[in-house]
């Protein structure tokens, strides 16, 4: 990736957009640009935390794995957003892992120690990268209580409605979410099983809820949607 690329690349991320040219100089000379091919792990659980990861193009799972080797999905991420932060607070070792999912991905990283020197430069980045934890430890909060007390349509349903907001694109009343997930991804991330979210969309479906296939969700009304 060529200098010039680099600096168009921070206006694709949230919490670097803007920033002033000697600052994306600063960066440029540290950042490095990265692809992963479909259906692979960029970080494993135990290595250093000494990068951070802003995704380009591609969606990304970041998760952990339970005590009986289950995968359990923590976020979903889009262009824009970043991950891999933890290092940001102090943390040595990754206690979760990222992985790529049904398309190439396309990412930068920030070696950890210059995101904090750019932090020191310019508060403001170390400001919107709070709103954008505090946003998903929000969703994270939510995921937990409907996880004690809402039953897996429920649970399924509002995983629907939460990618539609975050990644779908209008028309007219319905929104299409592009995605790369598959059902096991759904369910890990929803604490139900694949069976489960199979029979579950496929209920929606023939309510005229939505419309799916491999790649994509069609919701015909995301308020009707319940």
């Amino acid at each position: 990736m060529t200098n010039t690329l680099e600096l168009d690349s921070f206006e694709g991320v949230a919490v670097l957009k803007g920033l002033p040219a000697e600052q994306q100089e600063f960066l440029s000379r540290y950042v490095q640009a990265k692809s992963y091919p479909k259906n692979t792990l960029i970080y494993n659980p135990g290595e250093a935390a000494d990068w951070v990861y802003f995704l380009l193009s591609g969606v990304v799972k970041t998760g952990t794995i339970n005590e009986d080797g289950k995968e359990v999905i923590k976020n979903i991420l889009y262009p824009g957003e970043m991950f891999g932060e933890l290092g940001l607070s102090g943390m040595v070792e990754r206690p979760d892992f990222a992985a790529t999912l049904k398309d190439e991905v396309e990412v930068i990283r920030i070696p950890v120690q210059i995101l904090k020197e750019l932090i020191n430069k310019n508060p403001d980045v170390g400001l919107r990268m709070i709103e954008k934890l505090g946003e998903r430890i929000t969703r994270s909060e939510k995921r937990l209580e409907r996880l004690i007390f809402d039953d897996a349509r429920t649970r399924i349903i509002a995983f629907l409605k939460e990618q539609a907001q975050k990644n779908g694109k209008k028309f007219a009343d319905e929104t299409l979410i592009r995605h790369g997930f598959t059902h096991q991804d759904m369910a890990n991330i929803t604490g139900t099983s694949r069976q489960l979210v199979t029979i579950v969309l496929n209920e929606l479906k023939k309510e005229n809820l939505i419309n799916f296939d491999r790649s994509s969700i069609l919701i015909r009304d995301v308020d009707q949607l319940k």
